[in-house]
C-alpha cells in the first residue's frame, strides 16, 4: 500500500471511531436525560395519584357529611310532623269534649225546661 493510501485509511478509521465515540457519548447523555425524565415523571404521576386520591377521601367525606345532614334534617322533619300530628288529634279530642259537654248541657236545659213545663 502506499502511504497516501494508508495516511488516507488511517484518517477514516480515526474520523470513524471518533464519530462512534461521540455517537456513544451523546446516546449516554440522551439516555440519561430520557431516565432522568422517566423519573421525573413518575414522580408527577405519584404526585397527581396522591391529589387525587386526596381529593376522592374528601369528597366522600363530604358525601357522608352531605348524607348525615340529610338523614339529620328527614329525622327533624318527621319529629315535627309527628308533634303535629299529635297536636292536631289533641285539638280535635278537646273539642270532641266541648261538643260532648255542650250536648250534655243542652240535654239538661231541654230536660230542665220540660221538667218546667206545664
Amino acid at each position: 500500500m502506499s502511504a497516501d493510501v494508508a495516511t488516507m485509511l488511517v484518517a477514516t478509521v480515526t474520523v470513524g471511531v471518533s464519530l462512534a465515540g461521540l455517537t456513544l457519548a451523546l446516546w449516554r447523555g440522551v439516555r440519561t436525560d430520557i431516565r432522568a425524565m422517566e423519573a421525573g415523571l413518575r414522580a408527577d404521576i405519584r404526585a397527581v395519584r396522591a391529589a387525587v386520591d386526596s381529593e376522592r377521601v374528601a369528597h366522600e367525606e363530604l358525601h357522608a357529611a352531605e348524607r348525615q345532614a340529610r338523614a339529620d334534617e328527614k329525622r327533624e322533619l318527621l319529629a315535627a310532623i309527628a308533634a303535629d300530628r299529635a297536636a292536631h288529634e289533641a285539638f280535635h279530642a278537646a273539642e270532641r269534649q266541648a261538643r260532648a259537654e255542650e250536648r250534655r248541657e243542652l240535654l239538661a236545659a231541654i230536660a230542665a225546661i220540660r221538667e218546667d213545663a206545664p
